[in-house]
């Protein structure tokens, strides 16, 4: 019978899990609540069950499992299996996660930043399929990224390789909760984005439909700000044309230092489709030296919120697979 890798993708709301096999075709993805403010055993518990349990459904033995790959927010120490803090779970201060999660389920287990992991999941499953180097960026409340080279996650050396929503595209730019200046983040994430266009109208009195949200005490969402640009609002235009320069800024600076084949562009702006690529690809290429030809392309991700549980459990093949490449 084909051996299967469980997937985890521990969040803030839900614990996703799903199985892989050997061929990295992943089952339906179920999703399971997140104890968040009943501890850590309380969380290490609720993912034990929801792997039981979705192995159960599927009517497999221990035997057909090969282990777990717990994909989760950081800061995380990869090598040593240990979740150092989660700002969104309370009480996961120096929880050995790995060790826990392996003793639970009686199998050998790995734990990946979870945007390396949804970073390979589009590796394997998704955008980057055919490729040996790729680069995917996460734009949603920040900027997260992971990053793939010759099939292979890079960490650096003290795990925290491929922090790109944290690479300075704006020197002496808008200031960053990192303590750095200038970031992608804050450039370029959805927060940002509300962030930037509620202070232009509100601050600086620009004028814009979007006024009329404010007005009605809503906070403004990025998908506000595309909505209002395409229905040919001049601040919402410019605030995502913003945005979009600054990611292409960023894919230039990935072109140069990695070369890879191509980046992927993810998270909840992505949604918005040829309303982000475009515009970017387009920056891209304006931006781009004229040395060679452009060659790195520019996607967006095709595995939506599955990205993340899906390169968990390709983590856990990669690292305690039998030697059969993805």
């Amino acid at each position: 019978m084909a051996k299967f890798c469980i997937g985890i993708d521990l969040g803030g709301t839900f614990i996703k899990v799903a199985l892989l096999d050997e061929q990295r075709r992943p089952t339906p993805t179920r999703e399971f609540e997140t104890p968040i403010h009943e501890g850590p055993d309380a969380v290490v518990a609720a993912i034990v069950a929801s792997a039981r349990r979705m192995v159960k459904e599927h009517g497999l033995a221990k035997g057909d499992l090969l282990g777990v790959g717990i994909g989760s927010p950081g800061p995380i120490d990869i090598s040593e299996g240990v979740i150092i803090t989660l700002p969104n779970i309370p009480g996961m201060d120096n929880v050995p996660l790995r060790e826990l999660v392996s003793k639970g389920l009686g199998l050998p287990a790995v734990l990946e930043n979870d945007a390396n992991a949804a970073a390979y999941g589009e590796f394997i499953r998704g955008a980057g399929v055919g490729t040996a180097n790729m680069v995917l960026l996460t734009l949603g409340t920040g900027v997260g990224s992971g990053i793939v080279v010759d099939g292979k996650i890079l960490h650096g050396a003290h795990d925290m390789g491929g922090e790109w929503g944290h690479v300075v595209v704006q020197p002496g730019g808008e200031p960053c909760a990192c303590g750095q200046a200038g970031c992608l983040e804050r450039y370029s994430s959805a927060t940002y984005l509300a962030q930037y266009a509620t202070r232009l109208i509100r601050e600086e009195g620009r004028d814009s439909s979007l006024s009329k949200l404010l007005d009605q005490g809503k906070t403004l969402n990025a998908k506000d700000i595309v909505d209002a640009a395409k229905a040919g609002d001049e601040l919402a235009a410019e605030v995502w044309d913003r945005a979009t320069y600054h990611l292409a800024v960023a894919c230039v600076n990935i072109s140069r230092i990695f070369d890879p084949d191509c980046v992927v562009l993810g998270g909840g702006m992505a949604r918005a489709g040829d309303e982000l690529l475009v515009p970017v690809r387009r920056y891209f290429r304006q931006l781009h030296w004229a040395l060679t030809p452009v060659r790195m392309e520019i996607h967006l991700a095709s595995l939506g919120p599955d990205a993340g549980v899906i390169g968990a459990a390709g983590v856990a093949w990669s690292g305690l697979g039998d030697g059969c490449d993805t």
